[in-house]
């Protein structure tokens, strides 16, 4: 049997009251309620009893378990006052057994003996605080037991005055139950009575409610008429809805594409009209630069005319000097030893400068061909582990060099608005990106190439190029032919001019000296950086669609190696990945 709280003993009172209704207000016409009601009476009352009883049993175990409770506190108190009276005593030892040794030990120590005694008169005060503050603490705990026990009292006596309530309470309920049992008597003589009045009301009753079934019976068909037509109804609605969702959101898309497909056309018809000035002026510059050329050739011939003239006097000059020096009667005759040594002298000079020539060249050889599957690319760098490459709506491929096939890494960059990347240049940790759609320069992560940091417009209106030179970022603009050398945050710039007249599709450091693709001359310039000064130092011939540099200082075993990234040639279809070694 299940025990319940005291908070619902009213609830369960409660339930035996309404128990006791119940059977009281039911009856059976044909047979006698005497027995019934005794019985119902008798377990009402056993059930109350049995109720008492267990919340009797449940206090007393609740009592039996906090005096538990409060005997396990004291021992354990009495054990720890135990513990510190053995303590205190065993300490008590000591000191007697100290003071005894100190006393033997002679005059010679009696000063080490009185710091002693302080030190143990200070150690009997700081135990003597610690029992005193152990004393108080049992005190507390006195205390606290006493307001415990005292509380427990008042409870008890709460709980005994409830229970005398509840006494009373059943007492109230037992004489109720005896005038209900007086008043059922006399409601059995009624009901006798009332029995055919009770048929007659039945039948008119079934009558009734049969009526009243038919008419909930129509009422409900129709409902369901009713129901089913506005489920349809809100279905066509749906599904209008959704017709008219899909329309909008197609005419937006519509809208939206016609909007992209006319910017882009406009965009398009902008960079062809600028192409084709551009173009229109390059043919024109590059007519003038023909014409100047061919009068630069002319200059240079006569020049060389000249050279070859005074080089055939300077030969002749010296043959009749040799003769002269070679004659018996000369006064300018040396002995042979030292003619021989002049003359091997000379030699050694002479042939030595080819050599020395040839040896400060680069000298470059194709070491691999690979074609890439590329749209249309624009620029490519090496950041010490890929090659990346842009292309022209943005995208960024990064090759592994060893396996240059297909691109091992991919990202979008989308920093707003229009973006042309048309040149890259990695270091420092940061990838830096030319846009030639606004003349920006685009900071980004190394690591996260889509991530943009910053963006600065370029000093000239033209940018062509990038290139890091392991400290700062310099820019090439083809306007003004001029190379930019950026600071830390690639606003503050200072201007380099070159010695020669050139445009460069793609840069980069290497060694102290900076290359550049010439799309004039369709060669690569090396030029040496010194005294805030670019000298040309050579030219060589590389391929006649060259868009990007990526060059590999070290490459382990295999040595210095230079990647270039060509479109189409009339050797090679497509776009192609040439590996040279210099």
């Amino acid at each position: 049997m299940a025990e319940f709280p005291p908070e619902d003993l009213g609830q369960e009172i409660d339930r035996l009251w309404a128990k006791v209704g119940a059977s009281t207000s039911s009856y059976e016409p044909l047979s006698s309620p005497t027995a019934a009601d005794s019985v119902t009476g008798s377990e009402v009352a056993w059930e109350t009893m049995a109720l008492l009883k267990r919340q009797h049993r449940g206090e007393t175990a609740y009592w039996a378990e906090l005096l538990e409770a409060k005997e396990r506190a004291v021992r354990a108190s009495a054990e720890r006052l135990s513990f510190l009276e053995l303590e205190v005593n065993r300490l008590r030892e000591k000191v007697r057994f100290d003071e005894t040794r100190f006393i033997t030990d002679g005059v010679d120590l009696q000063a080490k003996a009185e710091s002693a005694m302080k030190a143990v008169a200070e150690e009997r005060a700081y135990h003597e605080k610690e029992m005193q503050a152990l004393r108080q603490l049992m005190e507390q705990m006195r205390e606290r037991m006493a307001a415990e026990s005292a509380g427990l009292r008042a409870e008890r006596a709460n709980w005994e005055k409830k229970e005398h309530q509840y006494l009373l309470d059943l007492k109230e309920l037992q004489a109720l139950a005896s005038r209900r049992e007086d008043e059922k008597g006399e409601g059995t003589k009624q009901i006798s009575g009332m029995s055919q009045s009770l048929k007659e009301a039945k039948n008119a009753l079934e009558k009734t409610l049969s009526e009243l079934l038919r008419e909930r019976q129509v009422r409900a068909e129709s409902e369901q008429e009713r129901d089913k037509a506005l489920k349809k109804v809100d279905e066509v609605q749906k599904h209008f809805d959704e017709l008219s969702k899909i329309w909008e959101e197609e005419r937006a898309q519509w809208r939206e594409l016609w909007d992209r497909e006319r910017s882009t056309w406009e965009t398009q018809r902008g960079e062809f009209s600028a192409w084709e000035d551009k173009l229109r002026k390059e043919r024109e510059t590059w007519l003038s630069e023909v014409k100047a050329k061919e009068q630069d050739q002319a200059r240079y011939t006569e020049a060389i005319s000249q050279s070859l003239r005074e080089s055939s006097e300077a030969t002749t000059k010296m043959s009749s000097l040799m003769k002269m020096i070679a004659s018996p009667d000369s006064r300018l005759r040396m002995p042979a030893w030292i003619w021989k040594t002049a003359v091997a002298v000379v030699m050694l000079c002479a042939a030595a400068y080819p050599v020395w020539r040839y040896a400060s060249q680069l000298h470059f050889k194709v070491v691999s061909t690979r074609s890439v599957e590329l749209a249309n690319p624009t620029a490519a760098a090496y950041d010490g582990n890929f090659i990346w490459i842009s292309e022209w709506d943005g995208t960024l491929l990064a090759f592994d060099p060893q396996s240059p096939g297909a691109p091992a890494r991919r990202a979008r960059v989308a920093p707003g608005g229009s973006y042309r990347p048309v040149s890259l240049a990695f270091g420092g940790g940061n990838l830096w990106s030319l846009d030639a759609a606004q003349a920006r320069i685009l900071r980004h992560k190394a690591e996260q190439p889509d991530k943009v940091v910053l963006s600065r417009a370029s000093p000239g209106p033209a940018p062509t190029a990038l290139a890091f030179d392991g400290e700062s970022l310099w820019s090439f603009d083809a306007a003004n032919k001029a190379l930019y050398r950026h600071g830390q945050d690639e606003a503050s710039t200072k201007a380099f001019s070159l010695d020669v007249d050139a445009v460069a599709v793609a840069m980069a450091w290497t060694s102290g000296q900076l290359w550049l693709a010439d799309a004039k001359s369709h060669q690569l310039l090396v030029f040496d950086f010194k005294d805030e000064r670019f000298k040309l130092r050579g030219r060589y011939d590389l391929s006649s669609a060259v868009i990007g540099l990526a060059p590999i200082p070290s490459a382990g075993e295999s040595g210095r190696r230079l990647w270039v990234l060509t479109g189409p040639t009339p050797e090679r279809t497509g776009n192609s990945l040439v590996q040279y070694a210099y």
